[in-house]
């Protein structure tokens, strides 16, 4: 299981600190501009159950990773951590398997499965991190906005056994799973629900308001 663990994050992970021979198909990243702004693209995003089955490339995905990467964070901590395993590779059945029955049904057609984990450890003191969760949550926003920029698709899901993934990858103790991220294509003829979201007056406040 070691063995495995330690293979999957060489191959899979995007902040490996490995030699270029352990990473011989991981091209460099290609930084491209957002053609969208930042409100027209989180009001493209969705969140789909459903993909076509294509597989993707890290190519594919790595825009979305240096998004994440260049995110803010609590005392610049940079708490996010993420294995990415791609269709077809062994880790990606391996994550896919960590899954709830109801998630496992449609993420199976998903180009790319990245699990997302928050390091819940200040390494400058060694103190806990209380704001990890909110980097890590910066940091996938800024993902999923990038997969949109690239006509890619993508679902979050928190259903998902983190005591198997723990397993699965021999987490520290300090490594908090946090969720899975299904990603890939929409499928020919894929309709968009209609987003439903609550009004501005339902979530921000003055200070005095009666705030619900």
């Amino acid at each position: 299981m070691a063995a495995f663990a330690s293979s999957l994050l060489k191959k899979a992970s995007p902040q490996a600190t490995s030699s270029a021979e352990d990473q011989p198909n991981i091209p460099p990243i290609n930084v491209v501009l957002w053609a969208m702004s930042i409100l027209e693209l989180a009001s493209k995003r969705h969140s789909p159950r459903a993909f076509n089955g294509t597989g993707l490339t890290w190519n594919d995905l790595a825009d979305g990773f240096e998004a994440a990467r260049l995110s803010s964070s609590s005392y610049n901590n940079q708490p996010w951590r993420f294995v990415v395993a791609l269709r077809g590779e062994t880790g990606f059945d391996a994550l896919l398997e960590t899954a709830v029955d109801a998630n496992r049904k449609w993420m199976k057609d998903a180009g790319a499965i990245v699990g997302v984990m928050a390091s819940n450890v200040l390494e400058k003191t060694g103190e806990t991190d209380h704001a990890a969760l909110l980097g890590v949550g910066m940091a996938v926003a800024a993902m999923e906005l990038s997969f949109t920029e690239k006509g890619l698709a993508s679902m979050q899901v928190g259903g998902f056994d983190r005591g198997a993934f723990k397993t699965l990858l021999q987490l520290p103790s300090h490594l908090v799973p946090v969720s899975l991220l299904a990603v890939g294509r929409l499928p020919e003829g894929h309709v968009t629900s209609e987003k439903t979201r609550k009004n501005l007056r339902d979530i921000a406040f003055r200070v005095g308001d009666n705030i619900i």
